[in-house]
């Protein structure tokens, strides 16, 4: 869960969180991550922030959007 006195800014925090999840196939290839709105309910966090880190996982190649369909982890070697 984020902590609200880190030594990591908030956006790290939830950045290192879904990458956990990214790496330990809590979210699996091929298969679409909750949307916006769920990650910001789910950790309290402003919706800038959640785009901030799901923008920042895809410039690592961790996820990539589909227009029109959702933002996906992609299967491992693409």
């Amino acid at each position: 869960m984020i902590d609200w006195e880190p030594d990591e800014t908030v956006w790290q925090q939830l950045y290192d969180i879904l990458r956990k999840r990214i790496e330990s196939g809590h979210y699996k290839p091929r298969m679409p991550i909750p949307s916006i709105t769920h990650l910001e309910q789910e950790f309290g966090v402003a919706r800038g922030t959640v785009r901030k880190v799901l923008g920042k996982l895809k410039d690592d190649g961790l996820l990539r959007a589909i227009p029109g369909k959702g933002t996906f982890v992609p299967p491992r070697g693409e």
